[in-house]
């Protein structure tokens, strides 16, 4: 009988042991991820910085720009037609706690045949789903804007396995992926896309380069090291409790 208590205890303490490993192992992982998307944040800002520093381009003098220079944080002065019948609504994004869509529409600038992708602001959803945010175009197709460029990761988070494209226009999608928008449009894009600045009445501009900081992601690898170091601080003093419990009076 002690033969098979000692066996269920060995038996138990083992796995115990196993858990706080798989614990501890976990916790390690999550502290090195956020470590990790804190220097890309610290590298992102970086490049915002410098690319401030350049001001706004124009069209031209990005074009002159080496072509394997990620454009991301760039300021562009754009100029060119868009085409209001065709465009994309991007689904759930959030403003000042109210959902709604980004309005995404293909701006082809003067001298290009390869339209640039527009983000042109937040637009409030309809009560119904099933509707669509109407856009209240001015009457001109030709349109000025200051856009910042964003190039490489696109799609931002989402739970969908597609973006996803209704029939017919506009589109509700759930990301972003140039490579559709082309054959949507039947012709080639830009590389990136560009985010509008001004506020002009047509939608609303709220794009942050950087939603949250290094320093943020930092403290959250902190937090998860000082947990796995918790679980074995707790697992050791469980297991030498036990010790004593167990021993023989």
């Amino acid at each position: 009988m002690q033969l098979i208590l000692w066996r269920k205890q060995k038996l138990s303490s083992i796995i115990a042991i196993c858990v706080v490993i798989l614990a501890v192992l976990i916790c390690l992982r999550l502290s090195v991820w956020q470590y990790q998307r804190g220097e890309q944040k610290q590298q992102q800002l970086s490049q915002l910085a410098v690319s401030k520093e350049q001001g706004v381009l124009n069209w031209q003098e990005l074009q002159n720009l080496p072509k394997e220079l990620n454009k991301t944080g760039l300021q562009v002065k754009v100029s060119g037609e868009v085409n209001k019948q065709q465009y994309w609504l991007l689904d759930n994004q959030i403003y000042q706690g109210q959902v709604g869509y980004d309005l995404l529409v293909a701006m082809t600038i003067t001298g290009e045949t390869a339209p640039l992708i527009v983000n042109f602001g937040w637009l409030k959803a309809p009560t119904n789903r099933s509707q669509l945010p109407t856009v209240v175009w001015p009457e001109s197709t030709r349109f000025s804007a200051t856009v910042q460029l964003k190039q490489g990761n696109l799609q931002g988070f989402t739970l969908a396995d597609e973006i996803g494209a209704e029939q017919g226009w506009p589109k509700r999608i759930q990301g972003i992926d140039l490579t559709i928008f082309s054959t949507q449009l039947a012709k080639p894009l830009q590389g990136f896309i560009g985010y509008r600045n001004e506020a002009d009445g047509i939608a609303t501009p709220h794009y942050q380069s950087v939603v949250m900081g290094p320093d943020k992601h930092y403290a959250y690898a902190v937090q998860w090291l000082l947990i796995g170091l918790a679980c074995v601080v707790i697992a050791f003093f469980a297991m030498r409790r036990r010790g004593y419990e167990n021993k023989p009076a």
